[in-house]
């Protein structure tokens, strides 16, 4: 066991001195950080300048309501959006179009609205800017066009205008997640955080997986291995290999997990200090710890199971295009859950997602984005942790076999027979 060490400080002494694995421990967070904090600063500090608006308003009916409906100002108290009416009539209404167009082109207006003569029986009105992609502006527009609509509806049956102007007020919904019995407020933080660290998750498992294929594919071409072997049994070099390059991982997702933490605890009060701005303005994600421990569970015992995959597929080819096809299924594997997250992460506890976080091929990002989400019972967790390591075992045992024998074999890739007479002979 203790020539499996000097394997082991070698795998992890080569990578973690080389300027990629500085650069990717540094960049990711750094990247997850101008993530959350862009679309924070971006709300802060949004452009406040008014929109200039012509009413083209065909039902003679609207434009008036819209003024007050349209009632949005800026930080300083001016009307955010600027409205004027254009006296038109359905026999000029594309003349004033024409018009109202070359003003949108040269600038002059931001834009026009259109309220057809029957917009009470179909329901629409048309919106003409040079720019239609802000949809936060889109939607304000829309609801308060809708809403002097159903006032107008509301006052031709009779009602006084105060009991109508009660009736048609929107209300807002806020979301709280509850938490070991605590309670707090959550504006989509946590759809955002499972999605981030489950991506994570992915990519690290992935690359690493890959790392160790690749190591053991050079080192068998360069045929440095009939070397070590010589000194070295195959077991003790799989697990060195295996082990050093998870200690790679595992110092990286240690400095991520400690930034995240950081950020999670001091995040506010830091925007607080730096930007002089109200600690109620600042709504920041925070990351229960016991989500980050499952997080690092979840990838150690992920990396092991998939990490000895690629070891010996490492070992049963050749080279790296060898390799592309026998490790689809593989990739597959850590794709399926990616693509069903949306799925799990709003359908935390039904039969679909408890079954895919149990199946050890898919539970290390499943069972972790249920964690995220909603934590599972307790049971369901070690259920899967259990199946998890035992599967580990299963594979330690098998493709110990195949390693063995492959590592030293060169040239035409074996077939399924071949590989059976491997597993007997190891």
């Amino acid at each position: 066991m203790n020539k499996m060490f000097p394997v082991l400080k070698r795998e992890y002494m080569t990578r973690v001195k080389t300027k990629g694995f500085i650069i990717g421990t540094i960049a990711l967070p750094l990247f997850m950080v101008f993530i959350i904090a862009v679309p924070v600063f971006l709300a802060l500090f949004k452009s406040e300048k008014p929109c200039q608006l012509v009413v083209l308003d065909l039902s003679q009916q609207v434009y008036p309501l819209l003024i007050s409906a349209l009632d949005d100002t800026t930080t300083s108290g001016a009307r955010l959006y600027q409205l004027s009416l254009w006296e038109v009539t359905p026999g000029n209404l594309s003349i004033a179009k024409t018009e109202l167009a070359k003003k949108v082109d040269k600038k002059e207006i931001d834009g026009y609205i259109l309220i057809p003569t029957d917009v009470f029986q179909k329901n629409y009105a048309e919106f003409y800017a040079k720019n239609v992609s802000n949809f936060e502006q889109n939607r304000t527009i829309e609801r308060a066009i809708s809403s002097v609509i159903t006032r107008i509806r509301l006052e031709r049956t009779g009602l006084d205008p105060i009991q109508i102007s009660q009736m048609v007020r929107t209300v807002n919904l806020k979301t709280f997640k509850v938490r070991a019995g605590k309670e707090e407020e959550d504006t989509g933080f946590t759809f955002g955080i499972t999605y981030v660290l489950a991506m994570i998750l992915y990519i690290a498992l992935l690359l690493y997986g890959v790392m160790v294929m690749r190591s053991v594919i050079e080192e068998k071409n360069s045929r440095v291995v009939e070397l070590v072997v010589s000194s070295v049994k195959p077991s003790h070099l799989m697990a060195g290999k295996i082990l050093g390059v998870g200690a790679v991982g595992l110092t990286q997702i240690f400095i991520w997990v400690s930034i995240l933490a950081f950020l999670s605890f001091y995040a506010g009060s830091l925007v607080t200090s730096i930007f002089s701005v109200p600690a109620a303005e600042i709504k920041l994600p925070s990351i229960p710890v016991s989500v980050l421990i499952y997080f690092v569970v979840f990838f150690v015992l992920g990396y092991f199971f998939f990490s000895t995959w690629y070891a010996g597929l490492g070992a049963m080819v050749n080279s790296e295009q060898e390799a592309q096809s026998l490790q689809m299924p593989l990739i597959m594997f850590l794709v399926i859950p990616v693509l069903m997250m949306v799925y799990v992460i709003g359908n935390p506890d039904s039969t679909l997602s408890i079954v895919l976080s149990l199946i050890p091929v898919f539970s290390p990002i499943v069972m972790f984005m249920r964690i995220s989400v909603q934590m599972p019972p307790f049971y369901e967790i070690l259920a899967s942790i259990v199946l998890l390591i035992l599967s580990i075992a299963a594979m330690i045992w098998l493709v110990r076999k195949i390693y063995r024998v492959g590592i030293l074999m060169y040239g035409k890739r074996p077939n399924l027979p071949e590989l059976i007479k491997w597993i007997k002979y190891g």
